[in-house]
Protein backbone atom coordinates (compact mmCIF):
# COMPACT_ATOMS: atom_id res chain seq x y z
CA UNK A 1 0.00 0.00 0.00
CA UNK A 2 1.22 3.63 -0.53
CA UNK A 3 2.98 5.19 2.47
CA UNK A 4 1.82 8.80 2.53
CA UNK A 5 4.53 9.73 5.03
CA UNK A 6 7.10 8.62 2.44
CA UNK A 7 5.59 10.49 -0.49
CA UNK A 8 3.32 7.67 -1.58
CA UNK A 9 6.04 5.05 -1.89
CA UNK A 10 4.53 1.58 -2.15
CA UNK A 11 5.42 -0.62 0.80
CA UNK A 12 4.41 -3.94 2.33
CA UNK A 13 2.54 -3.76 5.64
CA UNK A 14 1.41 -6.52 7.97
CA UNK A 15 -2.23 -7.66 8.03
CA UNK A 16 -3.15 -10.43 10.46
CA UNK A 17 -6.06 -12.75 9.65
CA UNK A 18 -7.23 -14.92 12.53
CA UNK A 19 -9.90 -17.61 12.82
CA UNK A 20 -11.53 -18.42 16.16
CA UNK A 21 -10.93 -22.15 16.77
CA UNK A 22 -14.32 -22.70 18.45
CA UNK A 23 -16.74 -20.72 16.29
CA UNK A 24 -14.83 -20.37 13.02
CA UNK A 25 -15.48 -16.58 13.00
CA UNK A 26 -12.57 -14.66 11.52
CA UNK A 27 -11.12 -11.22 12.18
CA UNK A 28 -8.61 -8.94 10.47
CA UNK A 29 -6.19 -7.05 12.71
CA UNK A 30 -4.73 -3.95 11.08
CA UNK A 31 -1.22 -2.58 11.44
CA UNK A 32 -0.77 0.39 13.75
CA UNK A 33 -3.24 2.44 15.76
CA UNK A 34 -5.86 3.64 13.30
CA UNK A 35 -9.04 4.40 15.21
CA UNK A 36 -8.03 5.33 18.76
CA UNK A 37 -9.57 8.68 19.78
CA UNK A 38 -6.98 11.33 20.60
CA UNK A 39 -9.35 13.05 22.98
CA UNK A 40 -12.54 12.32 24.85
CA UNK A 41 -15.75 14.08 23.81
CA UNK A 42 -17.55 16.39 26.21
CA UNK A 43 -20.52 14.37 27.49
CA UNK A 44 -22.04 17.20 29.55
CA UNK A 45 -24.97 17.95 27.25
CA UNK A 46 -25.75 14.31 26.49
CA UNK A 47 -25.68 13.21 30.12
CA UNK A 48 -27.41 16.23 31.70
CA UNK A 49 -30.23 15.23 34.03
CA UNK A 50 -33.58 15.60 32.19
CA UNK A 51 -36.91 16.61 33.67
CA UNK A 52 -37.97 12.96 33.63
CA UNK A 53 -36.03 9.69 33.60
CA UNK A 54 -37.81 6.51 34.76
CA UNK A 55 -34.61 5.22 36.38
CA UNK A 56 -33.97 8.33 38.51
CA UNK A 57 -34.73 7.78 42.18
CA UNK A 58 -37.53 10.37 42.36
CA UNK A 59 -39.45 8.67 39.52
CA UNK A 60 -38.52 5.00 39.97
CA UNK A 61 -41.41 3.99 42.23
CA UNK A 62 -44.08 5.50 39.97
CA UNK A 63 -42.47 4.87 36.57
CA UNK A 64 -41.79 1.15 37.18
CA UNK A 65 -43.93 -1.67 38.57
CA UNK A 66 -43.03 -4.42 41.04
CA UNK A 67 -42.60 -8.05 40.03
CA UNK A 68 -45.61 -10.29 40.69
CA UNK A 69 -45.55 -11.99 44.12
CA UNK A 70 -45.34 -15.45 42.58
CA UNK A 71 -41.94 -14.45 41.16
CA UNK A 72 -40.59 -12.67 44.23
CA UNK A 73 -42.03 -11.20 47.40
CA UNK A 74 -39.48 -8.38 47.16
CA UNK A 75 -41.47 -6.53 44.51
CA UNK A 76 -38.41 -4.75 43.22
CA UNK A 77 -35.17 -6.64 43.81
CA UNK A 78 -32.59 -4.53 45.66
CA UNK A 79 -28.95 -5.14 46.52
CA UNK A 80 -26.72 -2.31 47.68
CA UNK A 81 -27.67 0.60 45.46
CA UNK A 82 -28.83 -1.61 42.59
CA UNK A 83 -32.53 -2.03 41.80
CA UNK A 84 -34.01 -4.62 39.41
CA UNK A 85 -37.47 -4.01 37.89
CA UNK A 86 -39.54 -5.61 35.12
CA UNK A 87 -38.69 -4.61 31.56
CA UNK A 88 -41.58 -2.92 29.73
CA UNK A 89 -40.22 -4.10 26.35
CA UNK A 90 -41.17 -7.73 25.62
CA UNK A 91 -38.23 -9.21 23.71
CA UNK A 92 -38.03 -12.38 25.83
CA UNK A 93 -40.53 -14.44 27.85
CA UNK A 94 -39.00 -12.96 31.00
CA UNK A 95 -36.87 -9.83 31.08
CA UNK A 96 -35.67 -7.40 33.71
CA UNK A 97 -33.83 -4.10 33.90
CA UNK A 98 -31.13 -3.52 36.50
CA UNK A 99 -30.24 0.05 37.47
CA UNK A 100 -26.77 0.40 38.97
CA UNK A 101 -27.70 3.44 41.07
CA UNK A 102 -31.06 5.26 40.81
CA UNK A 103 -29.57 8.11 42.84
CA UNK A 104 -27.19 9.17 40.04
CA UNK A 105 -28.53 9.89 36.57
CA UNK A 106 -25.17 9.37 34.91
CA UNK A 107 -22.17 7.27 35.84
CA UNK A 108 -19.01 7.66 33.77
CA UNK A 109 -16.86 4.60 33.13
CA UNK A 110 -14.68 5.18 36.17
CA UNK A 111 -17.82 5.66 38.31
CA UNK A 112 -18.88 2.08 37.57
CA UNK A 113 -17.02 0.70 40.57
CA UNK A 114 -16.57 -3.00 41.36
CA UNK A 115 -19.23 -2.79 44.07
CA UNK A 116 -21.82 -1.04 41.88
CA UNK A 117 -21.32 -3.43 38.97
CA UNK A 118 -21.04 -6.53 41.17
CA UNK A 119 -24.21 -5.71 43.12
CA UNK A 120 -26.15 -5.04 39.89
CA UNK A 121 -25.05 -8.37 38.41
CA UNK A 122 -25.81 -10.23 41.65
CA UNK A 123 -29.30 -8.71 41.78
CA UNK A 124 -29.91 -9.75 38.17
CA UNK A 125 -28.77 -13.28 39.01
CA UNK A 126 -31.33 -13.34 41.86
CA UNK A 127 -34.01 -12.42 39.32
CA UNK A 128 -32.78 -15.15 36.96
CA UNK A 129 -32.97 -17.74 39.73
CA UNK A 130 -36.50 -16.60 40.61
CA UNK A 131 -37.53 -16.91 36.94
CA UNK A 132 -36.12 -20.43 36.75
CA UNK A 133 -38.10 -21.51 39.84
CA UNK A 134 -41.29 -20.05 38.38
CA UNK A 135 -40.76 -21.17 34.77
CA UNK A 136 -38.48 -24.23 34.46
CA UNK A 137 -38.82 -24.11 30.64
CA UNK A 138 -37.00 -20.75 30.44
CA UNK A 139 -33.60 -22.44 30.35
CA UNK A 140 -31.69 -19.87 28.27
CA UNK A 141 -30.52 -16.88 30.33
CA UNK A 142 -28.28 -13.91 29.66
CA UNK A 143 -27.48 -10.56 31.29
CA UNK A 144 -26.51 -7.77 28.93
CA UNK A 145 -25.61 -4.11 28.83
CA UNK A 146 -25.69 -1.18 26.42
CA UNK A 147 -24.04 2.07 27.52
CA UNK A 148 -24.78 5.40 25.79
CA UNK A 149 -26.43 5.79 22.35
CA UNK A 150 -23.55 4.43 20.18
CA UNK A 151 -24.07 1.05 21.87
CA UNK A 152 -27.80 1.01 21.12
CA UNK A 153 -28.93 2.32 24.51
CA UNK A 154 -32.11 4.40 24.39
CA UNK A 155 -31.61 5.81 27.91
CA UNK A 156 -28.47 7.53 29.21
CA UNK A 157 -29.03 6.43 32.83
CA UNK A 158 -26.70 3.38 33.04
CA UNK A 159 -28.57 0.09 33.29
CA UNK A 160 -28.42 -3.57 32.28
CA UNK A 161 -31.02 -5.98 30.88
CA UNK A 162 -31.71 -9.70 30.90
CA UNK A 163 -33.44 -12.28 28.69
CA UNK A 164 -34.84 -15.61 29.86
CA UNK A 165 -36.81 -17.98 27.63
CA UNK A 166 -36.90 -21.36 25.93
CA UNK A 167 -35.37 -20.03 22.69
CA UNK A 168 -32.06 -18.43 23.58
CA UNK A 169 -30.16 -15.99 21.40
CA UNK A 170 -28.53 -17.09 18.14
CA UNK A 171 -24.96 -16.54 19.29
CA UNK A 172 -25.74 -18.03 22.68
CA UNK A 173 -27.06 -21.28 21.20
CA UNK A 174 -24.19 -21.45 18.70
CA UNK A 175 -21.60 -21.05 21.43
CA UNK A 176 -23.05 -23.93 23.44
CA UNK A 177 -23.45 -26.15 20.37
CA UNK A 178 -19.85 -25.52 19.31
CA UNK A 179 -18.62 -26.18 22.85
CA UNK A 180 -20.37 -29.56 22.72
CA UNK A 181 -18.88 -30.41 19.33
CA UNK A 182 -15.42 -29.42 20.54
CA UNK A 183 -15.76 -31.50 23.70
CA UNK A 184 -16.60 -34.63 21.72
CA UNK A 185 -13.40 -34.27 19.67
CA UNK A 186 -10.89 -32.57 21.94
CA UNK A 187 -12.21 -32.39 25.52
CA UNK A 188 -13.55 -29.34 27.42
CA UNK A 189 -12.91 -26.18 25.42
CA UNK A 190 -13.15 -23.43 28.04
CA UNK A 191 -10.98 -25.05 30.67
CA UNK A 192 -8.33 -25.85 28.07
CA UNK A 193 -8.52 -22.28 26.71
CA UNK A 194 -7.88 -20.76 30.13
CA UNK A 195 -5.05 -23.19 30.83
CA UNK A 196 -3.40 -22.47 27.49
CA UNK A 197 -3.72 -18.67 27.70
CA UNK A 198 -2.69 -18.29 31.36
CA UNK A 199 0.41 -16.10 31.60
CA UNK A 200 0.55 -15.50 27.84
CA UNK A 201 0.27 -12.28 25.82
CA UNK A 202 -3.56 -12.35 25.85
CA UNK A 203 -3.81 -13.17 29.57
CA UNK A 204 -5.23 -10.47 31.86
CA UNK A 205 -5.69 -12.10 35.27
CA UNK A 206 -7.76 -14.19 37.69
CA UNK A 207 -10.42 -12.90 40.11
CA UNK A 208 -12.09 -15.64 42.13
CA UNK A 209 -13.40 -18.28 39.72
CA UNK A 210 -13.24 -15.86 36.79
CA UNK A 211 -10.34 -15.99 34.32
CA UNK A 212 -9.84 -12.77 32.31
CA UNK A 213 -8.26 -12.75 28.85
CA UNK A 214 -8.57 -11.26 25.39
CA UNK A 215 -9.82 -13.45 22.51
CA UNK A 216 -7.46 -14.65 19.78
CA UNK A 217 -9.85 -13.48 17.01
CA UNK A 218 -11.95 -10.60 18.41
CA UNK A 219 -15.49 -9.82 17.31
CA UNK A 220 -15.29 -6.18 18.44
CA UNK A 221 -12.94 -3.39 19.49
CA UNK A 222 -10.99 -3.73 22.77
CA UNK A 223 -12.72 -7.05 23.45
CA UNK A 224 -12.12 -8.77 26.80
CA UNK A 225 -13.59 -12.02 28.16
CA UNK A 226 -14.26 -13.27 31.67
CA UNK A 227 -14.71 -17.07 31.85
CA UNK A 228 -16.35 -18.46 34.99
CA UNK A 229 -15.04 -21.86 36.04
CA UNK A 230 -17.69 -24.20 37.47
CA UNK A 231 -20.75 -22.30 36.20
CA UNK A 232 -22.50 -23.35 32.98
CA UNK A 233 -25.60 -21.18 33.44
CA UNK A 234 -26.37 -17.70 34.77
CA UNK A 235 -28.45 -19.20 37.58
CA UNK A 236 -25.34 -21.09 38.79
CA UNK A 237 -23.41 -17.88 39.44
CA UNK A 238 -22.73 -17.36 43.13
CA UNK A 239 -22.65 -14.03 44.92
CA UNK A 240 -18.85 -14.27 44.82
CA UNK A 241 -18.93 -14.91 41.06
CA UNK A 242 -21.07 -11.82 40.49
CA UNK A 243 -18.73 -9.68 42.54
CA UNK A 244 -15.70 -11.11 40.67
CA UNK A 245 -17.36 -10.34 37.33
CA UNK A 246 -18.24 -6.87 38.59
CA UNK A 247 -14.68 -6.20 39.73
CA UNK A 248 -13.17 -7.38 36.45
CA UNK A 249 -15.65 -5.53 34.26
CA UNK A 250 -15.11 -2.35 36.30
CA UNK A 251 -11.35 -2.64 35.76
CA UNK A 252 -11.79 -3.17 32.01
CA UNK A 253 -13.99 -0.06 31.86
CA UNK A 254 -11.32 1.90 33.75
CA UNK A 255 -8.89 0.94 30.98
CA UNK A 256 -11.45 2.08 28.39
CA UNK A 257 -11.69 5.42 30.21
CA UNK A 258 -7.91 5.79 30.10
CA UNK A 259 -8.05 5.18 26.32
CA UNK A 260 -10.55 8.08 25.84
CA UNK A 261 -13.42 5.68 25.11
CA UNK A 262 -17.01 6.34 26.21
CA UNK A 263 -19.36 3.56 25.05
CA UNK A 264 -19.52 -0.23 25.34
CA UNK A 265 -21.63 -3.39 25.15
CA UNK A 266 -21.29 -6.43 27.37
CA UNK A 267 -22.99 -9.81 27.65
CA UNK A 268 -22.96 -12.49 30.35
CA UNK A 269 -23.76 -15.59 28.30
CA UNK A 270 -25.37 -18.53 30.08
CA UNK A 271 -25.76 -22.01 28.71
CA UNK A 272 -29.18 -23.59 28.33
CA UNK A 273 -30.63 -27.08 28.74
CA UNK A 274 -27.46 -28.94 27.64
CA UNK A 275 -24.88 -26.45 28.88
CA UNK A 276 -23.25 -28.71 31.44
CA UNK A 277 -22.90 -31.75 29.21
CA UNK A 278 -21.58 -29.56 26.39
CA UNK A 279 -18.84 -28.21 28.63
CA UNK A 280 -20.06 -24.62 28.33
CA UNK A 281 -18.92 -22.12 30.94
CA UNK A 282 -20.53 -18.75 31.60
CA UNK A 283 -18.52 -16.12 29.74
CA UNK A 284 -18.68 -12.34 29.97
CA UNK A 285 -17.75 -10.53 26.76
CA UNK A 286 -17.23 -6.76 26.63
CA UNK A 287 -16.42 -4.58 23.59
CA UNK A 288 -16.04 -0.83 23.18
CA UNK A 289 -18.21 1.17 20.78
CA UNK A 290 -17.77 4.47 18.97
CA UNK A 291 -17.58 7.60 21.07
CA UNK A 292 -20.75 9.58 21.71
CA UNK A 293 -20.16 12.63 19.52
CA UNK A 294 -22.63 14.69 17.43
CA UNK A 295 -21.60 13.05 14.15
CA UNK A 296 -19.70 10.00 15.33
CA UNK A 297 -18.28 7.36 13.01
CA UNK A 298 -19.93 3.97 13.37
CA UNK A 299 -17.50 1.23 14.38
CA UNK A 300 -19.45 -1.33 12.33
CA UNK A 301 -18.64 -1.61 8.60
CA UNK A 302 -19.79 -3.98 5.88
CA UNK A 303 -17.22 -6.43 7.23
CA UNK A 304 -19.14 -6.84 10.50
CA UNK A 305 -22.76 -6.30 9.43
CA UNK A 306 -22.81 -8.04 6.04
CA UNK A 307 -20.03 -10.60 6.37
CA UNK A 308 -19.86 -11.25 10.10
CA UNK A 309 -16.10 -10.66 10.06
CA UNK A 310 -14.46 -8.29 12.53
CA UNK A 311 -12.03 -5.61 11.38
CA UNK A 312 -9.87 -4.69 14.39
CA UNK A 313 -7.29 -1.95 14.81
CA UNK A 314 -5.61 -3.11 18.06
CA UNK A 315 -4.46 -6.68 18.54
CA UNK A 316 -5.91 -8.61 21.50
CA UNK A 317 -2.39 -8.84 22.89
CA UNK A 318 -2.16 -5.04 22.96
CA UNK A 319 -5.59 -4.79 24.62
CA UNK A 320 -4.60 -7.37 27.24
CA UNK A 321 -1.36 -5.48 27.88
CA UNK A 322 -3.29 -2.29 28.56
CA UNK A 323 -5.97 -3.89 30.74
CA UNK A 324 -3.70 -6.25 32.70
CA UNK A 325 -2.16 -3.51 34.82
CA UNK A 326 -5.49 -2.97 36.60
CA UNK A 327 -5.87 -6.59 37.70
Amino acid sequence: MPDLAAGGTWTRVRLRWRRDPLTGASARILTGVKLQPSRRPDLTELTAKPAFCPFDIEHLQTATVPFPPELTTEGRIRLGKAVVVPNILAYATHSAVGIYDPGRHFLDLDDLTPTLVGDALAAMVRHAQAVRRLDPVALWSSINGNYLPPSGSSLVHPHIQSAHDACGLTGQRFLVEQSGTWREKHGPYWGNLVEQEAGGPRWVGHIGRVAWLTPFAPSGFHEVWGVVSGAADVTELTEEDSQALGQGLSQVLAAYRAWNLTSFNFAVIGGGPRAGECGHQVVLKVVSRSNAEPMYRSDATYFERLYGEALIDLSPEEVADGVRAGF
